[in-house]
Protein backbone atom coordinates (compact mmCIF):
# COMPACT_ATOMS: atom_id res chain seq x y z
CA UNK A 1 0.00 0.00 0.00
CA UNK A 2 1.35 3.45 -0.92
CA UNK A 3 1.09 6.05 1.80
CA UNK A 4 0.95 9.71 0.85
CA UNK A 5 2.51 12.01 3.43
CA UNK A 6 1.98 15.74 3.53
CA UNK A 7 5.38 17.48 2.92
CA UNK A 8 4.89 19.79 5.93
CA UNK A 9 4.19 16.78 8.14
CA UNK A 10 7.24 15.00 6.73
CA UNK A 11 9.46 17.96 7.62
CA UNK A 12 8.50 17.51 11.26
CA UNK A 13 10.05 14.05 11.27
CA UNK A 14 13.10 14.50 9.06
CA UNK A 15 16.16 16.11 10.61
CA UNK A 16 17.28 19.16 8.66
CA UNK A 17 20.60 18.99 6.86
CA UNK A 18 23.22 21.37 8.19
CA UNK A 19 23.95 24.55 6.27
CA UNK A 20 27.56 25.16 5.25
CA UNK A 21 28.78 28.56 4.03
CA UNK A 22 31.73 28.27 1.65
CA UNK A 23 33.63 31.56 1.46
CA UNK A 24 36.32 31.95 -1.21
CA UNK A 25 38.83 34.63 -0.21
CA UNK A 26 41.81 36.08 -2.08
CA UNK A 27 43.64 39.36 -2.64
CA UNK A 28 41.72 40.30 -5.81
CA UNK A 29 38.09 39.33 -5.31
CA UNK A 30 36.13 37.52 -2.62
CA UNK A 31 33.12 35.29 -3.11
CA UNK A 32 31.12 35.21 0.12
CA UNK A 33 28.37 32.63 0.51
CA UNK A 34 25.64 34.31 2.60
CA UNK A 35 22.93 31.76 1.75
CA UNK A 36 24.99 28.61 2.23
CA UNK A 37 24.41 25.06 1.03
CA UNK A 38 22.31 22.30 2.60
CA UNK A 39 24.81 19.45 2.65
CA UNK A 40 25.01 16.12 4.44
CA UNK A 41 28.29 16.70 6.26
CA UNK A 42 31.60 18.56 6.35
CA UNK A 43 33.29 16.12 3.95
CA UNK A 44 30.69 16.86 1.27
CA UNK A 45 31.06 20.59 2.00
CA UNK A 46 34.82 20.23 1.47
CA UNK A 47 34.27 18.54 -1.90
CA UNK A 48 31.86 21.30 -2.95
CA UNK A 49 34.42 23.89 -1.80
CA UNK A 50 37.21 22.26 -3.83
CA UNK A 51 35.02 22.30 -6.95
CA UNK A 52 34.20 25.96 -6.27
CA UNK A 53 37.85 26.92 -5.91
CA UNK A 54 38.73 25.16 -9.14
CA UNK A 55 35.95 27.02 -10.96
CA UNK A 56 37.01 30.31 -9.36
CA UNK A 57 40.66 29.80 -10.38
CA UNK A 58 39.67 28.82 -13.93
CA UNK A 59 37.62 32.01 -14.22
CA UNK A 60 40.54 34.09 -12.95
CA UNK A 61 42.87 32.49 -15.51
CA UNK A 62 40.46 33.18 -18.37
CA UNK A 63 39.60 36.70 -17.20
CA UNK A 64 43.03 37.92 -16.05
CA UNK A 65 45.51 35.39 -17.42
CA UNK A 66 46.78 34.89 -13.88
CA UNK A 67 46.82 32.01 -11.42
CA UNK A 68 46.97 33.40 -7.89
CA UNK A 69 47.19 30.64 -5.29
CA UNK A 70 47.47 32.98 -2.29
CA UNK A 71 43.76 32.70 -1.46
CA UNK A 72 41.93 30.37 0.83
CA UNK A 73 38.52 28.85 1.53
CA UNK A 74 36.68 28.99 4.81
CA UNK A 75 33.80 26.61 5.46
CA UNK A 76 31.53 27.93 8.19
CA UNK A 77 28.42 26.66 9.90
CA UNK A 78 25.24 28.73 10.07
CA UNK A 79 26.52 30.43 13.25
CA UNK A 80 29.69 31.68 11.52
CA UNK A 81 32.04 29.18 13.20
CA UNK A 82 34.89 28.16 10.87
CA UNK A 83 34.74 24.37 10.57
CA UNK A 84 37.48 23.99 7.96
CA UNK A 85 39.89 26.23 6.11
CA UNK A 86 42.38 25.44 3.37
CA UNK A 87 44.59 27.32 0.89
CA UNK A 88 43.79 27.33 -2.82
CA UNK A 89 46.75 25.13 -3.66
CA UNK A 90 45.12 22.25 -1.72
CA UNK A 91 42.42 22.20 -4.41
CA UNK A 92 44.70 21.63 -7.40
CA UNK A 93 47.72 19.63 -8.52
CA UNK A 94 50.42 21.56 -10.37
CA UNK A 95 52.36 19.36 -12.78
CA UNK A 96 55.52 20.60 -14.44
CA UNK A 97 56.52 24.07 -15.56
CA UNK A 98 57.56 25.42 -18.88
CA UNK A 99 61.30 25.92 -19.21
CA UNK A 100 62.35 29.54 -18.86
Amino acid sequence: MIQIVDRQEQLLYEPAMPIFHIHIINQHSDCPDPEGHDLIDLEVARRVAIAGVREFLAHEIVKKGMLDLRGRVNIEDDEGVILASFPFDDAINVVGRAAV
